[in-house]
């Protein structure tokens, strides 16, 4: 999926997070000034579950600074507040080298709105700070503050106050996995050293195994799509719905021990392509998006209506893709790239969630 930067360049704001007063006194970080706001993606913030036996959750996200002018911005402080049932439950300081290595560069000039439009008047994004918060389950957090300082060219600090809710996700949808038979999860979401971008950070990445759990069927020097066991296995729908985004004619990557750019579709040159996919809306605010299709294989066109586990089209390595595997995520939009990740769990595999290196058997 899209190198998470290159998704901060490409301004898919959803929203400014509301400014607020904190609930707190906080040293030396004075009232907000109006011409800095923070802005969050994900918009929603879930967290989720930790891998191991630590009994730890963690959420993610970019932490946004925006300004209507080009004010040449630079952090100096950033103070987050955590809370519970609205009491304080621990605050973090990062300032110095501890803020600088949470900080990604970004072009500046923001022109194009989420939906494609243009914005009444143009903004710009200075920083964008990356944050993964991670805090015993028992600590029961559900919001957070943020407060920003940070200096002009010139020297003039500018602040802004952000609050953000801490959300424990419901799943609606009732889902299965993709496809039937074993595999093994290559890479998963952020929490498991995964996806990063927006929509991915619950994604996974599962390559089919042979019935002996083997990854590879056929002998050779490992860089044919043709010797893994998942190559051209049977992709199903996940739940029931409508068809709202195919794609087939993209060319499956030739080499499985690389991802080559020469087979990226022209709008996505510097990586992240879905390849072919299809997008599935199940009707109550969730989206499956099975991506990496083998090229050709879609079965559906645009408003078809289908069932839990009808074949949709065949696991390939189309896109950004370093060998065949099928990427897929529970999504609250249409659109993967403007669109919020959202935890999953699928009922006809056991021992979820699933992390990085899990073995698997989908019925």
């Amino acid at each position: 999926m899209e190198n998470p930067i290159e998704l901060s360049r490409r301004g898919l704001l959803a929203g400014s997070a509301a400014l607020a007063g904190l609930a707190v006194p906080v040293p030396a970080l004075a009232a907000p000034t109006g011409r800095l706001t923070l802005v969050s993606q994900p918009v929603r913030i879930f967290k989720a579950t930790d891998a191991g036996h630590e009994r730890t959750e963690s959420w993610y996200l970019y932490l946004i600074g925006q300004t209507p002018d080009d004010l040449g911005l630079a952090p100096d402080r950033l103070r987050i507040e955590l809370f519970s049932a609205g009491k304080l439950a621990k605050a973090i300081d990062h300032v110095g080298p501890g803020l600088q290595a949470l900080i990604f560069p970004t072009t500046g000039y923001k022109p194009v709105l989420p939906d494609g439009g243009t914005p009444a008047a143009p903004f710009f994004w200075p920083f964008v700070v990356r944050l993964r918060l991670s805090e015993p389950i028992g600590s029961a957090i559900d919001s957070m503050r943020v407060a920003l300082e940070a200096s002009e060219s010139h020297g003039r600090k500018r602040r802004a106050v952000a609050s953000l809710a801490i959300e424990t996700y419901s799943q609606k949808t009732a889902l299965i996995f993709p496809f039937r038979g074993k595999g093994m999860i290559g890479q998963a979401g952020v929490g498991n050293g995964g996806h990063r971008n927006r929509s991915g950070q619950f994604a996974l990445d599962a390559l089919g195994l042979s019935d002996s759990y083997a990854p590879m069927v056929q002998p050779g020097p490992g860089n044919s799509p043709d010797e893994f066991a998942g190559w051209g296995r049977t992709l199903i729908a996940p739940a029931g719905g409508t068809i709202v985004r195919v794609r087939g004619d993209r060319p499956d990557q030739p080499n499985a021990n690389s991802s080559d750019p020469k087979y990226f579709a022209p709008e996505f040159p510097r990586g992240g392509d879905v390849g072919n996919h299809v997008v599935i809306d199940h009707g109550n605010g969730e989206f499956s998006l099975i991506a990496h299709l083998q090229t050709g294989s879609a079965l559906h066109k645009l408003g078809d209506r289908i069932r839990q586990g009808d074949p949709i089209g065949k696991l390939g390595a189309s896109g950004d893709a370093s060998g065949p595997h099928v990427h897929y995520q529970l999504q609250g939009g249409i659109d993967w790239q403007y669109a919020d990740g959202l935890p999953c769990s699928f009922g006809n595999v056991a021992g979820q969630p699933l992390f990085r290196g899990t073995y698997f058997e989908a019925a």
